[in-house]
């Protein structure tokens, strides 16, 4: 059995009853959450599914996607989710990429809710290679999408050996428990939410509690309802937090740590969180392909260290700068991309990580992130691609030309800004006329200038 469904029937078989997961709809305890797992695993052989086989969801954070990551992973498939922010642009090309033999968008699939059907239902047959025994550790179980300086997603590979790393890293560095109770409004889709809503709990036998969309309000009653302890992402979480008008009026004394990332993070914010909310918290840095070279949010640091640096490298990650660029290595570094093509620029000749990004290491080895070498813009802690958008914006009658930049943005940390040279004799589209241009290609909305 693969290692993180493994962890599930370990945690069933010891403390069957121990509360496993919490949506807005449901809550499952480890025993139940188990046999769930085993009757979606069933359905996904069922219908076809075997070991190497891509399977891919598009499903809001909830039990149905917690299970079909865990069920995927028990019949040594490859789970392949999608942000649900995505729309039919890059949906289409991440399923066409990948080869996924089925595609799950429905919380009320017959998966999750019905008894397993016999026989199976026909499908295209594409697996990835070297797809392993549905038990190696170190067979490709996890393809997860981001955005970066190409003009399409990358399709970052991972295993049950490298993202079990970074569960045992972070479990390490945080001095975590089964006890602990995690809240996450980060997507199920993205390398944060997966790690901290579904992986890490189920690694530790703790307990996800799920959002399915942001709202500080919410968070805050959910951590005084559940005695949340953990939660973690990109700045605008911690801020909406920090800056609630209400904050006083809820009981967040269970909450202890919160590492923030993703995006540029004011030294004052964490600053006032340690103030305001009497937790740990932190920078930290990291991406799909690697997601936690570093961080500063661990017990013991310094006020400084933690406000003003991105943190030392946790776990057995190391870190050098090479003419300015970061590049890392470590046990949690991912396996390669799905476009193999993408490799030779990705690692350097002696195995290291090249990040793309630049930065400083300071006598106490804490880095800084400085600025980037790739055109990114790092929206809600999400990468969205600049190229991307420059060449959808070229088919426009209109424009001549045009430049995509990051735009700093006090909610968000960066959003979108496109500059624009008008063809000879053209008027200038409006901005909802640009909008609506980009948008009819099926390009996510939040991707938009």
């Amino acid at each position: 059995m693969n290692r993180f469904a493994g962890a599930v029937a370990r945690t069933a078989a010891h403390t069957p009853g121990k509360p496993a997961v919490v949506d807005e709809q449901q809550r499952l305890d480890y025993a139940q959450l188990d046999q769930l797992v085993d009757q979606i695993a069933g359905g996904l052989r069922a219908r076809g599914v075997q070991a190497g086989d891509v399977v891919s969801s598009q499903l809001p954070n909830g039990v149905a996607a917690l299970a079909l990551c865990l069920a995927v992973n028990r019949t040594g498939a490859v789970h392949n989710p999608i942000v649900t922010t995505y729309r039919s642009r890059e949906v289409d090309f991440i399923r066409a990429q990948a080869g996924s033999v089925l595609f799950v968008d429905d919380p009320q699939d017959d998966l999750f809710a019905s008894p397993i059907a016999s026989g199976s239902s026909e499908h295209a047959t594409a697996t990835l290679s070297n797809p392993g025994a549905p038990s190696d550790p170190e067979a490709p179980r996890f393809l997860i999408y981001t955005s970066g300086s190409t003009a399409e997603p990358k399709g970052v590979l991972h295993s049950d050996t490298t993202l079990g790393a970074e569960c045992e890293a972070q479990g390490t560095y945080h001095g975590l428990t089964d006890g602990e109770v995690f809240v996450m409004p980060s997507p199920v889709g993205h390398i944060s939410g997966l790690l901290y809503g579904v992986l890490l709990p189920m690694w530790l036998g703790a307990t996800s509690v799920l959002m399915p969309r942001w709202d500080p309000t919410r968070f805050l009653e959910l951590v005084e309802a559940e005695g949340g302890t953990f939660s973690g992402g990109a700045t605008p979480f911690l801020q909406g937090l920090v800056d609630h008008p209400d904050l006083d009026r809820f009981d967040t004394s269970t909450l202890r740590i919160f590492p923030c990332g993703g995006a540029d993070v004011p030294p004052d914010l964490i600053r006032r969180a340690g103030r305001r909310l009497t937790l740990r918290t932190g920078r930290g840095y990291g991406s799909t392909e690697f997601p936690s070279i570093t961080s500063a949010a661990g017990p013991g640091e310094p006020e400084d260290k933690r406000a003003e640096t991105d943190g030392r490298p946790i776990g057995a990650n190391q870190v050098r700068i090479v003419d300015g660029e970061i590049q890392a290595r470590g046990p949690e570094l991912f396996l390669g991309y799905r476009d193999r093509s993408l490799d030779t620029d990705a690692f350097t000749a002696d195995g290291w990580f090249r990040t793309g990004d630049l930065g400083t290491l300071d006598e106490d080895g804490y880095l800084t992130v400085t600025g980037r070498l790739k055109d990114v813009i790092i929206r809600l802690g999400e990468k969205i691609s600049a190229r991307e958008i420059e060449q959808l914006l070229a088919d426009h009658p209109a424009l001549h030309e045009v430049a995509v930049v990051a735009c700093p943005d006090e909610r968000t940390g960066e959003r979108v800004c496109a500059c624009v040279v008008l063809r000879p004799g053209a008027d200038a589209p409006s901005l909802a006329e640009v909008a609506g241009f980009l948008a009819d290609t099926g390009l996510s909305t939040r991707k938009l200038p």
